[in-house]
């Protein structure tokens, strides 16, 4: 079977696969707000304290806050590409053994080692752009969003480049067939610059995301429910996104390696009498 992932130009197959995630979440809303919501309230629930209480201010911009979200977004990450790698799985014991397997430890340290190179980086923050552009007489609004946008663009661009070399283990950590960096390197070569376009498009949402909800914070009531709802609503859409990378990255891994679920005993027995005897 050709391998329509390897091309050139893959940008059609790109956007194909994200359409086809997009349909696939649409198609699969239970398991997605299972997870989704706890995560959402969480995030909204942790703002209301914060702001409810004044004895916890100093807390609010606390770097084990973003720890917690980093291991419980590898976790929400590991659970899609599990349900999309066995979403035409035939039901048995190895599927549900698959299905219900606990994330890697590997997966974990991998979200960790980012979130710590982000906290190193986060030193090299580009400060002053926000007021530059309101200087320029931009609307406020679009000074804000485009401001945190643009401090944070040389992050994203390094944190992406780096990503996209490694991304490809992470579907199979999640399809308990780890694999090497050196083999993730080489699996990922073709499709280098989709999977970049694929990482950055994603953060860049999650930051304009963040961005306008900052924005709009200043909008709302001052009261601990309006950032709360906020803080709520930035983590159901970085869910959201989460969903479609995780869909995709399953697939492109799963095209590249050619992998497929576990299969009952009678399939596999099937297979064998109809290939016939081996020697």
């Amino acid at each position: 079977m050709a391998n329509h992932l390897t091309l050139d130009r893959d940008e059609p197959s790109l956007v194909f696969l994200i359409v086809d995630a997009i349909a696939f979440w649409f198609r699969n809303q239970a398991g997605f707000w299972l997870g989704a919501l706890p995560i959402a309230g969480l995030g909204a629930a942790i703002a209301f304290v914060l702001d409810r209480h004044q004895q916890f201010a100093d807390l609010r911009n606390h770097w084990g806050w973003d720890f917690l979200f980093a291991l419980i977004y590898a976790m929400f990450l590991d659970r899609g590409m599990k349900i999309a790698l066995l979403k035409d799985a035939t039901p048995c014991d190895d599927v549900d053994n698959l299905r219900r397997s606990i994330i890697a430890v590997r997966f974990l340290v991998f979200a960790a080692c980012f979130l710590v190179l982000a906290m190193l980086m986060s030193a090299l923050g580009l400060d002053g752009i926000t007021e530059t552009l309101i200087g320029w007489r931009l609307p406020i609004a679009a000074a804000i969003i485009l401001g945190t946008i643009l401090s944070w663009l040389p992050h994203l661009f390094f944190w992406t480049t780096l990503f996209a070399l490694f991304a490809l283990m992470l579907p199979s950590l999640s399809a308990a067939e780890p694999t090497s960096v050196a083999h993730a390197w080489a699996l990922g070569r073709p499709v280098r610059a989709a999977l970049f376009r694929l990482v950055f498009g994603a953060a860049l949402l999650s930051f304009t995301v963040f961005a306008a909800a900052s924005f709009g914070l200043e909008l709302l009531p001052k009261k601990p429910w309006a950032g709360a709802a906020m803080a709520g609503a930035w983590r159901l859409v970085d869910c959201v996104v989460l969903a479609v990378v995780g869909y995709v990255l399953a697939m492109i891994w799963r095209e590249l390696t050619d992998w497929r679920a576990p299969e009952p005993d009678d399939h596999r027995n099937m297979k064998l009498r109809v290939r016939g005897p081996t020697g």
